[in-house]
């Protein structure tokens, strides 16, 4: 079990948890932006905060009186089987198991408050609050021990949730909930040999996973489960920029369009590594000034757990150092590919060229939650110049832009490829015809109509395409080959900021063209200069997601200022992004 911290906590962080329990006060509850969605999970993340904030001392009677009224809200959500309602899935034992892990948190600090605590806090009226928390998870431990999930990270919080519950109880219901999440964890972790979990998200790796499976770790004694949470953490180390921002564009979830996940949500997971780590230290003293660190967790960690204790310690001696010094050795320089995700990133210093290929679409023949559905197979960044985005869209049968079913490394050279098939059906055979025209209803991969389309002779027009990535020290050289029939292509660029463009044409807002001659890029002090050949023709100059989304009146287009190079396919088309 981890050892109760002796040491204080970092004063930057008690102030910042401080802070955040007065915007609760100040609300009079949650104040997070899912804080309607959340429900339950946002009542007891504003409890946690007031008890928090009292164990580190800087919490008085106000508070007190705040977090058992907010306790209250907490338990009329708490339905008769032991799980919460409100929130976007009904009856869920693991969204149940979100708010249960933070429950079994505070009330087994509360157990045990610092000499430093608020006299409140370590009184008799902490002492009630923590009894009222334990009966929420004696109410709750049965529903969590049988309840179901449906995504690969909720076994694990359940999991972390039954555990954590479990060393508060005593009885049959600790030994079931323990037993429960030995079975979860018969079916192995998701992280595949290249660090990667399943879900291969930025988002649930730092806030759920990682956190679950130490704890699963610590109460288990399963030290397997800890070395799973370090190699990815240093997987998430090799996907980030100088910026403090990690990857996502190869992620299952909601994430993937979120170019700028930061590192803050990392801050405990790299500290409880930092004492033994040289990379995750430097990683946590880089986390704890980035966006996104949660000052209450992290406070609660640290009065609570003896590791992550000294991890922020380290981390705040750091404070001297530069961002820059933080990240270069957080990050240091190298190259990797990521086989199953078909992922390959070169990186030092401020410059990284990042290609993709691993998208889930063609596998399943749809764009659905829970698979890899981003369509941009280029990032780089040369100086201060970001580009946040590459796509290739065309106009063939409502497909959708490329998007790669195969990625070969080869030294500096990665080469994507696919191939796409649309079909016109003849008509049936004589023997599967049927007098009343009622003909089965299919989806044929773009639509679905009652054509009994399965049963039909086809003639399928094929569009084969082949994407060269040269990876330069200076930028990338790109070829984009075509095979199939003469259709409009858009390969677009798009920036991560607000960028100067000199010699393109304009073709809409944001919208430009390159248009014969080079087009130089201007942020900051760094210049890029992209160049196409042949010169691009008048295809349209726009995005499609494909019927997909447009069918829906959707779409998954990036914004900002774009970029683009048109031509017309079969042949050959060249595009250079060189950093003067």
């Amino acid at each position: 079990m981890a050892t109760t911290s002796g040491a204080p906590c970092s004063p930057a962080l008690v102030r910042a948890a401080r802070a955040a329990l007065d915007a609760h006060l100040l609300a009079d509850g949650p104040v997070a932006t899912d804080a309607a969605l959340a429900g339950h999970r946002a009542w007891m993340r504003a409890v946690k905060a007031a008890v928090v904030v009292g164990l580190a001392g800087q919490a008085g009677a106000a508070d007190e009186a705040a977090a058992s009224r907010w306790l209250s809200r907490l338990e009329a959500l708490q339905v008769a089987d032991g799980l919460f309602a409100a929130g976007d899935n009904l009856a869920s034992p693991p969204d149940s198991a979100f708010t249960v892990t933070d429950v079994a948190a505070t009330a087994a600090a509360l157990r045990r408050p610092p000499a430093t605590a608020s006299a409140w806090v370590a009184g008799a009226a902490g002492a009630a609050l923590g009894a009222r928390l334990e009966q929420i998870l004696r109410r709750a431990v049965p529903a969590l021990v049988v309840g179901g999930v449906h995504t690969p990270n909720h076994r694990w919080e359940l999991s972390g949730a039954l555990v954590g519950a479990a060393a508060l109880l005593e009885g049959p219901a600790a030994a079931a909930a323990v037993d429960r999440a030995r079975e979860w964890l018969t079916e192995g972790v998701d992280l595949d040999a290249d660090g990667l979990y399943s879900e291969r998200s930025a988002n649930y790796a730092a806030y759920v996973s990682g956190p679950a499976l130490l704890l699963l770790a610590e109460r288990l004694g399963r030290p397997a489960l800890s070395e799973a949470v370090h190699t990815n953490l240093h997987t998430v180390l090799d996907l980030t920029t100088p910026r403090g921002t990690t990857e996502t564009v190869h992620s299952r979830r909601q994430d993937q369009h979120d170019a700028r996940f930061p590192l803050g949500p990392f801050l405990t997971l790299f500290a409880r590594f930092a004492p033994t780590c040289d990379r995750c230290r430097d990683a946590a003293a880089w986390a704890l000034r980035l966006p996104g660190v949660d000052p209450v967790d992290a406070v609660l960690r640290c009065l609570t757990e003896g590791d992550v204790a000294a991890g922020l310690a380290l981390a705040d001696e750091r404070g001297a150092a530069t961002d820059a010094e933080r990240a270069a050795g957080a990050l240091g320089s190298g190259q990797r590919t990521w086989g199953a995700a078909r992922l390959w990133r070169r990186w030092g210093g401020a410059d990284w060229t990042l290609v993709y290929g691993g998208s889930d679409v063609p596998a399943a023949g749809r764009v659905a939650s829970g698979l890899a559905c981003n369509p941009t197979f280029l990032r780089l960044a040369r100086g201060d110049v970001e580009v946040a985005s590459v796509r290739l869209s065309r106009d063939f049968f409502g497909l959708g832009p490329f998007r790669a079913t195969g990625l070969r490394a080869e030294g500096d050279r990665v080469v994507l490829s696919e191939e796409l098939a649309a079909s016109y059906y003849q008509p049936l055979p004589v023997d599967a015809h049927r007098p009343d025209g009622d003909y089965t209803l299919e989806f044929e991969g773009r639509f679905a109509s009652a054509m009994a389309f399965s049963q039909r002779p086809r003639d399928e027009l094929r569009l084969e395409t082949r994407v060269v990535v040269e990876v330069r020290p200076d930028g990338v050289d790109l070829e984009v080959r075509t095979t199939g029939p003469a259709t409009g292509h858009a390969l677009e660029i798009a920036f991560a900021d607000e960028v100067q463009l000199e010699g393109a044409e304009p073709v809409g807002p944001q919208l430009s063209r390159v248009a014969g001659g080079p087009v130089v890029v201007r942020a900051g002090g760094s210049a890029l200069t992209v160049t196409a050949l042949p010169g691009g023709d008048s295809s349209p100059a726009v995005y499609s997601p494909g019927e997909a989304y447009e069918f829906l009146g959707g779409t998954d287009a990036v914004g900002g200022r774009r970029l683009y190079v048109t031509w017309s396919s079969p042949g050959t088309q060249r595009v250079t992004l060189r950093a003067r």
